[in-house]
């Protein structure tokens, strides 16, 4: 078991995370920008979901779904929506996570 204290460090990590997530989709709606934003979101996917599993906050098959939602997003055109997914999934995970950590 970890320490409340490293739980809440861990869900302020992954809150940040989401919320450079979510800019990096907001920023991919720019034609051809996410080719350039996708450096940071694919990696931070992944990353979200190792807090997810270590802190076991419930954002964890939001997380899971919002990987699969990053890879979809290179899709030419159908991309967009899966981008706009993207960022409702991550500010439905920034808002839990707050919600966690006003609890903690």
């Amino acid at each position: 078991m970890m320490r409340s204290d490293t739980v809440r460090l861990l869900n302020l990590l992954q809150l940040l995370s989401e919320i450079a997530v979510a800019v990096g989709y907001l920023i991919g709606l720019i034609p051809f920008a996410y080719l350039w934003s996708y450096t940071w979101v694919i990696p931070l996917v992944f990353v979200n979901l190792v807090f997810a599993f270590l802190t076991n906050n419930g954002t964890t098959i939001k997380t899971i779904i919002n990987i699969v939602v990053s890879f979809l997003s290179f899709i030419p055109l159908l991309g967009i929506v899966f981008r706009v997914i993207g960022i409702v999934i991550s500010l439905i995970n920034v808002r839990e996570l707050s919600r966690y950590r006003g609890r903690g």
